[in-house]
């Protein structure tokens, strides 16, 4: 069973395991996809390189409309601008090349970067070769001016002659300078006839020099036109390897955004197939594992029923056992109270040596088998689960001095030396059972005496584990106790199994008791033996010291008269309560009897010293007459001791005294045990030898009347009385019973049986107790099985009524 609790504990373990590491290996993929995918979108966002891209574009086209401007006006600020707006895309192209992780795309932007210098370099160059185009216009409007100085001489500046001299070439701007101040120095200061010549040369010799420099300029003019249509073609070129390239890059970021957009997809779509591969795996190993797991607990379920089934089983058997024992040791005890009485008679009588010898051959037996009886009701109980300790302060010092005298005295005539060694820290009183602990160690010591011829018996008790426990030694020089059997002995009806061992005797409860009363004292017990050398028990039990004293033990007195004594009983069995009466009769103690506890009236004259109660009657159970008694207002009763009768052995004793009973009697009982019960509660001690048993048995086939005969002694009258009385009720009971059957009043079925079987079981009519015993607690039995039952219950009362009546008569 707890193999296969193993195994399924494992078959969770790894099935918890399974789905970790499938978990775990879909997590690392799908977030090795997404970590992709998140690093492709903290990089550069491929919409905005072609936003920035196509704001590129833009600029450009910009830059060559302002060039255009600067070429066509020639005025330095629009080709300020131009180089301003240059400047900007060069920084776009800047900050383009470090957003940008593809080297192709930063060589293709360096290119674009050197491209476009170039193309402002030519620029510059078409604007410087457009501004030298003026020099030859000034030249003309020079020439013009000399024209009309020609009819009229003034004062001549350089402006005068070229209005736009600073846009005009160095050379150009000195020669008109040069004019300019030739003219004002030679400009005539009237008009004289005698100048006129002369200042005509001069102007014909400076025209002259002009269309001179007008013919040169002339020559550089197609020169520069030859060099301005290069430059405008290197300007085209580099504009269409611009464009080309801002092409090219514009496409290659496209296709990478257009890439990167795919490669993102697909690692989604990838991530998501994996979820959904790892759900589905999941979902098997869940469902393989919830089939396996599943069939394991229907497994383990049936084998639960099983065990179930089995321990109930178990516990029948145990139960049938118990009440096997209990039954058999009860049988048991009746013939043996009578073997004792009759051999107490027998004593008591003149007999001879041979005849003396022979009844302590009976004692000898006798006792062996009360013993037997005795462990087999203590191991019944202690098996069941039922024995209870009564814990009162006693002297251990004193009880283990009288048990070890005790064994002394009976084995005085063996060869043995008995050492006692009692430390005097166990004189104070302890708190525990004492019944229990001589039971212990009288076993012990019984084995220890039983298994020595001679040598050693020594007993020891000290202190130990600072006080808190006792520890006593029993140890012997004995025949000692082998390896392999040391773990055996204690096991119930173990005996040591050698055929010269077998003359020692004993039945193998005696070590088995003392361990289960030593355990359930909370004590442990051990063992060391070596063969044929000796043994040595250890026992350890918790010990409480007390404060109070030891109980002392009753005086015993020889006589005790019982005259005048009155007792109230109260049993809804009429043969019982005639039986009782004419018992307590014969100790001149007077009686009230009562079958139902209605029938005494509150105010009712009664007067007695103590009351017997059934527990189980149908009108009023014993609880509740001790309720009513003690509650109500029944002026008879002035707190006298009440005793309960049961016929139930698994009875609790603090309950019952918690109920506010005084004691219990479990029936059958014996006269000597209510007469004792009688004497302790109002205080008297034992009358020893109360009572006698005629050495005479009235066996027949059906009926015994020995606890008859126990109770009411020599008084056949009252004897024949009674079993009239009995024969007329279970007649009667019996009527009862078929009615109840018919009726199927299961309830009444039982409360009949349960008031017939007191005077059976005393009468001890062991053929019809078990079914009397069925119908008491018959839980609605089959109605067929119960009718069976009763006609054979019927059968054997005929057969009993012909022998009460053969009694009878």
């Amino acid at each position: 069973m707890e193999t296969s609790k193993n195994k399924f504990t494992f078959k969770i373990v790894v099935s918890y395991l399974l789905l970790l590491v499938l978990a775990g290996i879909v997590t690392y993929f799908v977030y090795s996809e997404v970590g992709s995918y998140l690093k492709k979108e903290v990089g550069e966002n491929g919409d905005s390189k072609l936003l920035r891209t196509g704001s590129l574009i833009t600029q450009l086209y910009e830059a060559e409309g302002l060039s255009k401007l600067a070429l066509q006006s020639k005025e330095k600020k629009d080709f300020d601008n131009y180089i301003l707006k240059t400047d900007s895309i060069t920084k776009d192209i800047d900050q383009l090349k470090i957003s940008t992780t593809s080297d192709y795309q930063k060589k293709l932007l360096d290119s674009l970067q050197i491209l476009l210098e170039r193309k402002v370099a030519n620029n510059k160059v078409l604007r410087t070769l457009k501004t030298k185009d003026k020099t030859s216009t000034a030249i003309q409007k020079a020439l013009k001016e000399f024209d009309q100085l020609e009819e009229s001489l003034g004062v001549i500046t350089p402006k005068g002659i070229a209005p736009n001299i600073d846009e005009l070439s160095p050379k150009a701007q000195s020669v008109i300078r040069d004019i300019a101040k030739y003219l004002n120095e030679n400009v005539p200061e009237n008009n004289k006839g005698e100048n006129a010549l002369e200042a005509d040369s001069v102007l014909q010799a400076s025209k002259a020099l002009l269309e001179e420099v007008e013919k040169e300029n002339r020559i550089n003019e197609n020169s520069l036109a030859l060099r301005e249509i290069t430059i405008i073609k290197t300007d085209l070129e580099l504009s269409q390897q611009l464009r080309s390239i801002l092409t090219s890059f514009e496409q290659e970021i496209l296709v990478n955004t257009i890439n990167e957009n795919i490669k993102k997809e697909t690692a989604l779509n990838r991530s998501i197939r994996l979820a959904i591969i790892a759900a589905i795996l999941g979902f098997i190993v869940v469902g393989i594992f919830i089939f396996i797991l599943n069939r394991d607990f229907w497994k383990a379920s049936l084998y639960r029923q099983k065990l179930e089934k089995e321990k109930k089983y178990s516990e029948a058997l145990l139960k049938s056992r118990e009440q096997l024992l209990g039954t058999v040791s009860h049988d048991l005890r009746t013939p043996l109270n009578a073997i004792i009485g009759y051999t107490h008679l027998l004593e008591e009588s003149n007999i001879s040596q041979a005849q003396s010898r022979h009844l302590g051959h009976i004692k000898s037996a006798t006792d062996y088998v009360n013993n037997l009886v005795n462990d087999l009701l203590d191991f019944s109980q202690l098996e069941a689960g039922k024995m209870t300790l009564e814990k009162v302060p006693f002297s251990l010092y004193s009880l283990l001095m009288e048990t070890v005298e005790d064994f002394r005295t009976i084995h005085e005539k063996k060869d043995l030396t008995t050492t006692l060694h009692i430390d005097k820290a166990l004189k104070r009183s302890i708190i525990n059972d004492p019944i229990r602990i001589r039971q212990i160690v009288s076993n012990l010591l019984g084995n220890a005496y039983k298994f020595t011829n001679q040598g050693e018996v020594r007993l020891e008790a000290l202190p130990c584990d600072h006080g808190k426990k006792v520890k006593i030694i029993i140890s012997d020089t004995g025949i000692g106790i082998s390896k392999d059997e040391q773990q055996q002995i204690f096991n119930e009806f173990t005996q040591i199994k050698d055929k010269d061992l077998k003359k020692y005797g004993g039945y193998g409860l005696g070590l088995t008791i003392s361990k289960k009363l030593t355990e359930l004292l909370g004590g442990t017990i051990g063992l060391e033996s070596d063969l044929g050398k000796g043994s040595t028990f250890t026992l350890e039990l918790p010990v409480t010291y007390s404060k109070e004293k030891e109980v002392p033990k009753p005086k015993e007195v020889r006589e005790f008269p019982l005259a005048g004594f009155k007792i109230l009983i109260i049993d809804d069995d009429p043969s019982f309560l005639q039986l009782l009466g004419e018992m307590l009769k014969s100790e001149n103690i007077k009686t009230h009897l009562f079958t139902d506890f209605h029938q005494i009236k509150k105010d009712s004259p009664l007067i007695y010293d103590l009351v017997l109660t059934d527990i189980e009657m149908p009108q009023a159970t014993g609880f509740e007459v001790v309720k009513k008694l003690k509650q109500e207002s029944y002026f008879h009763y002035k707190d006298q001791p009440i005793v309960a009768m049961t016929g139930r052995r698994d009875i609790n004793k603090t309950l019952f005294l918690k109920k506010g009973f005084n004691d219990v009697l479990i029936k059958p009982f014996t006269k000597t045990e209510i007469l004792n019960t009688v004497y302790g509660l109002i205080s008297v001690p034992k009358k020893e030898d109360v009572i006698t048993i005629e050495n005479e048995n009235h066996n027949t086939s059906m009926f015994q009347l020995t606890y008859i005969k126990s109770f009411l002694g020599d008084d056949e009258e009252s004897v024949q009385e009674i079993l009239k009385t009995f024969r007329e009720e279970s007649s009667r009971n019996l009527e009862e019973l078929e009615h109840a059957l018919i009726a199927k009043d299961y309830k009444s079925l039982g409360a009949i049986s349960h008031r017939m079987l007191p005077m059976f079981r005393q009468l001890q009519i062991t053929s019809c107790i078990p079914i009397l015993e069925k119908f008491e607690k018959n839980n609605e039995e089959n109605l067929k099985t119960l009718a069976l039952q009763l006609k054979s219950l019927k059968g054997k009362m005929v057969q009993l009524n012909a022998q009460l009546d053969k009694e009878l008569n």
